[in-house]
């Protein structure tokens, strides 16, 4: 006679997986968690960095690298974690109040097009994809086109309102020498720290 197996029985190999997927949620929540800390720490230097008079912007924001190696390590989850910690965080030591808006929704691009990119060309989605420097460059070039399409119609709406300046040739070229410089450092020191060491070796989540 065969024994009965109700629906309720689950095979080992059923528990072992469900188990082995909890603990990789918990560790990428405990990874975000971190890099999150670290990224609110790095927010003190954001008063202490130099800014383009009169907007209060700074020339140099180093938190956006934080959420970047947090994506690059962790994949979607723990980068989105580390970025929204930042995020808050930014906004006790930014004196101008909308920096950490700004400074958002310019740096989610740099993540989620890369992210967005690899479900559509793959089935499986790997952080070893990134790991290639002709990839990570396309995809950024167009998270860096994408980041302008979000920044530039923003200054020009917001800037007007919150600084008085309304030449739209001059608030278009900073704009856009601003962005171009923080997305080229977004995107090289982020892929140098994990994928030129053992970084993502040893501690990859994705």
């Amino acid at each position: 006679m065969c024994p009965i197996v109700t629906e309720s029985q689950e095979t080992p190999e059923v528990e072992l997986t469900r188990t082995t997927s909890n603990a990789d949620y918990t560790k990428r929540i405990a990874l975000g968690a971190i890099l999150g800390a670290l990224s609110i720490a790095l927010s003190v230097t954001a008063a202490f960095i130099p800014r383009i008079p009169g907007w209060g912007i700074a020339l140099f924001d180093p938190v956006s690298l934080i959420w970047i190696i947090a994506f690059l390590i962790g994949g979607i989850e723990v980068g989105m974690i580390t970025t929204y910690a930042g995020f808050f965080g930014l906004f006790l030591f930014d004196p101008t109040g909308v920096g950490p808006i700004f400074k958002f929704l310019a740096t989610v691009p740099m993540i989620l097009v890369p992210w967005v990119a690899m479900n559509f060309s793959s089935k499986r989605i790997d952080g070893s994809h990134l790991s290639s420097l002709r990839s990570f460059s396309k995809y950024m070039v167009v998270a860096y086109i994408f980041r302008l399409g979000i920044m530039i119609p923003l200054n020009l709406l917001v800037v007007p309102l919150l600084f008085g300046i309304s030449d739209v040739t001059f608030i278009v070229m900073y704009t856009l020498i601003l962005n171009t410089l923080q997305s080229f450092w977004d995107a090289v020191i982020p892929f140098y720290i994990v994928h030129s060491t053992r970084l993502f070796e040893n501690f990859r989540m994705w």
